[in-house]
């Protein structure tokens, strides 16, 4: 399933990222180019394609991913925990990112270059914020969100993650899935669901809908002026 190492392909780093995220990370950058482009790359297409099979399940519990190594390759693994972060993360895209064909509808996203709070945005907390109203907080879409955070093990965290996967997939919403890796392995160390727990209600918390272009605040005005001249 995992396609040969491009040797030529340059491998770009996230700072904020370790090892295993930045694996993932351009892991996620081949599969994603290599989809939404006019021109697809047809090994990217049928890898996408085999890994939503996989999606809300670990790899242990689907025996096509037998032998699967997600290309963490370069990763030194001294047990099978790094395998199934990036598993969550990889499949969990493939079924986000279904269909979506297009470059201005890349489901795997990060931060810009200049933002302060890297760790934040696109962050899986950020991201259900996102899929919000502005200005109030939906409860069932909240409802969602609290049963992830309630999981007891990385197996019923990525099951319960599946339905608000599609939620984003719906509103085309992105998601930091190279963090969202680091944050599933974190959650299998002793203690660590409990700093993942925080991550994403800092995400949540710290998330504020963007301003208005111009041309969206010209195009209100427009719209308000012809209200009131209507007859």
């Amino acid at each position: 399933m995992t396609p040969a190492v491009d040797e030529k392909r340059k491998k770009v780093e996230r700072p904020e990222l370790d090892t295993l995220g930045n694996a993932v990370h351009n892991r996620l950058t081949w599969l994603q180019e290599g989809y939404v482009n006019e021109r697809d790359v047809p090994l990217a297409v049928q890898n996408l394609a085999e890994l939503r099979r996989g999606a809300g399940r670990l790899p242990e519990d689907v025996p096509e991913f037998l032998g699967e190594d997600y290309g963490l390759d370069e990763v030194w693994i001294a047990d099978d925990r790094p395998i199934r972060a990036a598993h969550v993360a990889l499949t969990l895209y493939a079924r986000h990112q279904q269909s979506l064909r297009t470059p201005d509808l890349r489901m795997y996203r990060w931060h810009s270059p200049d933002t302060q709070r890297p760790s934040l945005v696109h962050n899986l907390g950020w991201a259900v914020r996102r899929l919000m109203p502005a200005q109030e907080i939906s409860s069932p879409i909240r409802q969602r969100f609290v049963q992830v955070g309630k999981a007891t093990t990385v197996t019923i965290m990525a099951e319960r993650m599946r339905g608000l996967i599609d939620l984003m997939r719906r509103d085309r919403i992105p998601l930091d899935y190279a963090l969202l890796a680091e944050h599933m392995l974190l959650a299998q160390r002793p203690g660590g669901m409990r700093q993942v727990r925080r991550a994403w209600d800092h995400g949540f918390n710290a998330y504020r809908p963007p301003k208005p272009t111009a041309e969206q605040t010209s195009a209100d005005d427009d719209t308000d002026h012809t209200d009131k001249d209507a007859p």
